[in-house]
Formats: structure tokens, C-alpha cells, sequence
């Protein structure tokens, strides 16, 4: 009995729901910075920020797992290995960019977005 093409494509939706929720969410903070009129630059728009890039893990995270048919678990470390990568390549290209505080924490916080999505998603259901 071989994987049913309705699983591959639900998979399939969930990385792609993923992959768009993480954009959308960090241009949801930034459209809302401009509302509340922050002022752009300094380590507290930084802070501000980065409290987007952890909730659009967060989000990606949640919709990755959520939509996913089977094996939801491995679908959060399938995206937390592609968070990695994307997170190392956009640390080592923007190194000399941001604070070392910013992109160090970026990096050092997704553990926490991706098991803070799963355990939204699925996690808290089983315990």
C-alpha cells in the first residue's frame, strides 16, 4: 500500500501555506509599525521586529503542521531543517547588516517558533 496522492498534495499545500504565511505575517508587523507610526531604525524596532519573525514562525509552523494529513510531527521537523537553512544563509549573507543580538536570536529562536506552532497545531491535543 503505497503513500495515496491525497496525502503527497496535502503535504504539498502545507509547505506552500507555510512557506506564504511567513511573509505575510512579518509584512503584517510591518504594515502595523507604520499605523502605530514606530519610528523606523534602533534596537527597538529591531526588538519589534523580531517579535514578527518569531510569530511568522510561529504561524508557518501552526499551518505546516495543521494541514498536514499524516506524520505531523515530521512535517514540523521537515520545516524547522528549512527554517534552518533559510536562517543560516540569511544570517551569514546579513551578518555585517544587523546586530550580531538580532541575527543571533533570529537564528537561536527557531526551536521555539517551530515547537510553539506544532504544539498549537497538534501538540496540545495529544497531551
Amino acid at each position: 500500500m503505497g503513500i495515496r496522492p491525497r496525502i503527497v498534495l496535502r503535504s504539498l499545500l502545507a509547505l506552500a501555506l507555510a512557506v506564504v504565511a511567513v511573509p505575510l505575517v512579518n509584512l503584517a508587523g510591518g504594515e502595523l509599525a507604520a499605523l502605530l507610526r514606530l519610528p523606523p531604525g534602533g534596537d527597538a524596532r529591531l526588538a519589534y521586529d523580531l517579535l514578527w519573525v518569531f510569530l511568522a514562525g510561529v504561524a508557518g509552523s501552526a499551518l505546516m503542521v495543521g494541514v498536514a494529513a499524516v506524520a505531523k510531527t515530521t512535517h514540523a521537523w521537515a520545516l524547522f531543517a528549512l527554517y534552518l537553512a533559510l536562517d543560516l544563509y540569511v544570517t551569514v549573507m546579513a551578518w555585517d547588516d544587523f546586530p550580531r543580538w538580532f541575527t543571533l536570536a533570529c537564528l537561536l529562536t527557531l526551536p521555539l517558533q517551530v515547537w510553539l506552532g506544532w504544539w498549537l497545531a497538534w501538540g496540545r491535543r495529544r497531551a
